[in-house]
């Protein structure tokens, strides 16, 4: 989701972001247009590519993403550039069964990240690549320790650890709907990974 500082977030990209948190999709999809609109900014390309995600819209999700992230790596924001990248790589997998790409994407993530000081990004970049299980609670992101959870559960019931696995399942579930993600798909994964052990 996009990272706006409240004193550089313009109060179109604000409700857009707000709409998003009620999962207003259309609404969000209109405040960032009119954002867009008046100013390019990469918050606003990124708002509305979640926007786009979940009207299911690939064509809008790939073009505004990558202009976030063109934006991001123009303004010296290689955090931001390189979440992107990594939401790039994601939709690449998704929306095109692309794993070519989706690789190409990650490495420019990782480029950017790797001078960096550990931060969500990271974690974020850890979990696509399926290294998740710690990295959630040492960067204390309630996303990936809950992702972590689940996926550590869904790997424990395949290696036929059921009730082991059950009990991180749950646990990662009852986060997911207690609402503490920041990312509403972040839950959505949680309870995938419970249904589909």
């Amino acid at each position: 989701m996009a990272k706006v500082p409240k004193e550089l977030a313009s109060p179109r990209i604000e409700t857009g972001l707000a709409e998003l948190g009620n999962r207003q999709w259309d609404a969000a999809m209109a405040s960032f247009q009119q954002a867009i609109a008046a100013e390019e900014t990469p918050e606003a390309f990124e708002g509305m590519s979640w926007a786009a995600w979940w009207l299911d819209d690939a064509d809008s999700v790939f073009d505004a993403r990558e202009r976030a992230y063109r934006l991001y790596k123009t303004q010296g924001d290689a955090a931001g550039a390189a979440r992107m990248a990594t939401w790039l790589a994601c939709d690449q997998l998704d929306f095109r069964g692309a794993l070519a790409v989706a690789s190409g994407w990650l490495q420019r993530a990782h480029r950017l990240l790797d001078p960096l000081e550990p931060g969500p990004e990271h974690g974020w970049l850890a979990f696509f690549e399926g290294y998740i299980a710690a990295a959630g609670r040492r960067l204390r992101v309630a996303d990936l320790e809950m992702l972590g959870q689940a996926l550590e559960g869904a790997t424990l019931v395949a290696c036929a650890r059921v009730k082991e696995g059950m009990r991180c399942l749950d646990e990662a579930t009852t986060t997911a709907l207690e609402g503490e993600a920041e990312i509403p798909i972040s839950s959505g994964w949680a309870c995938c990974f419970l249904v589909s052990s």
